[in-house]
């Protein structure tokens, strides 16, 4: 089962600038998935693995500065979200980096963006966001 990474209202925060990141997330991670899928060129997955990666770690910083800033009461907790997050992201990059054609890598980021990347959006940016936009520190 070919899973597609899409966009949908349940991701939504509100907060524009979060919004936007998630979506460029998204497409980011369908496009390393869509060229391991049919076994493009090695080191143009490595570079779309090294995209989704980096724009994973500017966004959450990002999203970590906004909570420190308007003194977010669950910085901490979302902090350490982040971590398992991060951790788990920097195995399967380093897997896709050693071996970009291994099939299983595919279900790997399935799971990465399908389970853990929705459910950190549902679960924690969605109370960050609404606390954040209530002390209205950022534009949106």
């Amino acid at each position: 089962m070919m899973h597609i990474y899409k966009w949908d209202s349940t991701l939504s925060t509100h907060h524009t600038n979060i919004d936007q990141d998630n979506h460029e997330i998204i497409r980011k991670a369908q496009h390393l998935k869509n060229l391991m899928a049919s076994s493009a060129d090695q080191m143009e997955i490595k570079e779309a693995a090294d995209d989704l990666e980096n724009m994973i770690y500017d966004h959450f910083e990002q999203e970590e500065m906004m909570q420190l800033y308007s003194h977010f009461s669950n910085y901490e907790e979302h902090k350490k979200s982040h971590a398992r997050f991060l951790k788990a992201l920097n195995r399967l990059i380093h897997n896709i980096r050693e071996n970009p054609c291994e099939i299983e890598h595919l279900e790997g980021l399935d799971t990465l963006i399908q389970d853990k990347y929705f459910n950190h959006i549902k679960q924690y940016e969605k109370e960050a966001a609404k606390f954040i936009l209530q002390r209205d520190f950022y534009n949106n």
